[in-house]
């Protein structure tokens, strides 16, 4: 079944429809808060939490324990529900695994469980290579790096006050760099652009980090112009490099109806 472009899979289990695992995964930094969404709202039924609570529709969360689902125990102080989302204050390593929320009442039921991994940062480091988002870039081309997954840490009308690090240091970009809370914009890359950029966002006590690995590639060849193209005669084809330009002569032979290149 196509869910808004995604292939999932549903089963009805004890009269309750099951669509297994959403395709979307959280990852966070140990210590660091996460909102975990139930994706039933956002991808799969069209209604939202209210509508579905003046329905007298419930929704229940369960943590997965192998084969079992557990009912959560909401403390209120590292773990709380609010709305249609679960918050973790503080993610604990022991919090990795799959989450289910299920929105029922005597007639009605429909699931669906989200997968959640918290990690450690890396020996020394401000992030976990295993969670980090990866970009690519072309030399000589532009890039924006934005600052992935933060909507939920953002305050409404307030601008957020957001920090940038490469390779978790300050740095000083080069002035042609543009550098906003959301995003850093790069109008011509450079092959010293490729690194890791993390972006700080203060939420209440805590910080929220996020992590792009930017990989930087050389410029892909691209035939520009023909010269000329004459059969059983030398062709000349300029192709453009960074800061060169080439000709490669091509041989035609087409007594034997091939085409053959030097």
């Amino acid at each position: 079944i196509l869910v808004k472009g995604k292939k999932v899979y549903k089963w009805v289990m004890d009269g309750c429809i099951d669509w297994s695992v959403d395709l979307k995964e959280y990852h966070v930094l140990a210590g660091e808060p996460l909102r975990v969404k139930c994706a039933l709202f956002y991808s799969y039924i069209r209604t939202n939490y209210s509508t579905a609570t003046n329905a007298k529709l419930r929704l229940i969360w369960y943590r997965n324990k192998g084969d079992a689902e557990e009912p959560i125990i909401f403390s209120g102080h590292r773990l709380s529900k609010e709305d249609d989302s679960i918050w973790f204050r503080s993610a604990e390593l022991e919090d990795t695994g799959f989450y289910t929320c299920v929105l029922r009442n005597s007639t009605y039921c429909m699931k669906v469980s989200m997968h959640m991994t918290v990690e450690e940062s890396d020996e020394g480091k401000c992030f976990s290579s295993k969670i980090r988002h990866l970009e690519k870039a072309e030399v000589t081309h532009s890039k924006m790096i934005t600052c992935p997954d933060i909507e939920d840490y953002l305050a409404p009308y307030k601008q957020p006050s957001m920090a940038w690090y490469k390779e978790c240091e300050r740095v000083e970009f080069r002035s042609s760099i543009v550098m906003n809370n959301t995003h850093i914009w790069i109008p011509t890359v450079e092959e010293g652009d490729g690194g890791n950029y993390t972006c700080e966002l203060q939420y209440g006590s805590r910080l929220v980090r996020r992590t792009t690995q930017l990989k930087v590639t050389g410029r892909t060849m691209k035939v520009l112009t023909v010269l000329s193209l004459d059969l059983n005669s030398f062709s000349c084809i300029k192709l453009k490099r960074p800061r060169s330009l080439f000709c490669l002569t091509v041989i035609f032979i087409t007594s034997a109806r091939s085409v053959n290149t030097s």
